[in-house]
């Protein structure tokens, strides 16, 4: 079985999933367990730590107090939206996994969502 967690952001949405990935692997220990998320961000440093593959996705909040950098901000965060389609596709093609779980985070929305 192949499995595609989706986390990011805190240790808060990280963590569960961890815990998820080693409750399957504990059920099937032949199952493949990847994970997707940001480089950047928290989870790249935890997922790769406990040695499971990494699918990087660029994705961030917008900002919703309107100052000039957050606008910049929001330009940015838009951007990442748009190609996050295609990224999540060639994702999922790579992976090609049985299931797909999103614990949080702003990563999760768009592979969960591409995944449906």
């Amino acid at each position: 079985m192949r499995v595609l967690i989706a986390a990011g952001g805190t240790a808060g949405h990280i963590n569960p999933a961890l815990a998820i990935a080693g409750a399957i692997k504990k059920g099937d220990p032949a199952a493949e367990i990847h994970f997707a998320g940001r480089r950047e961000g928290m989870e790249y440093g935890l997922v790769t730590k406990a040695g499971y593959p990494f699918h990087h996705i660029e994705i961030n909040g917008f900002q919703r107090k309107l100052t000039p950098k957050n606008i910049g901000r929001n330009v940015v965060a838009a951007w990442h939206l748009a190609i996050s389609g295609p990224r999540c596709a060639a994702i999922l093609r790579e992976v090609k996994p049985d299931l797909v779980i999103g614990c949080g985070g702003y990563v999760s929305g768009p592979i969960v969502r591409a995944a449906a």
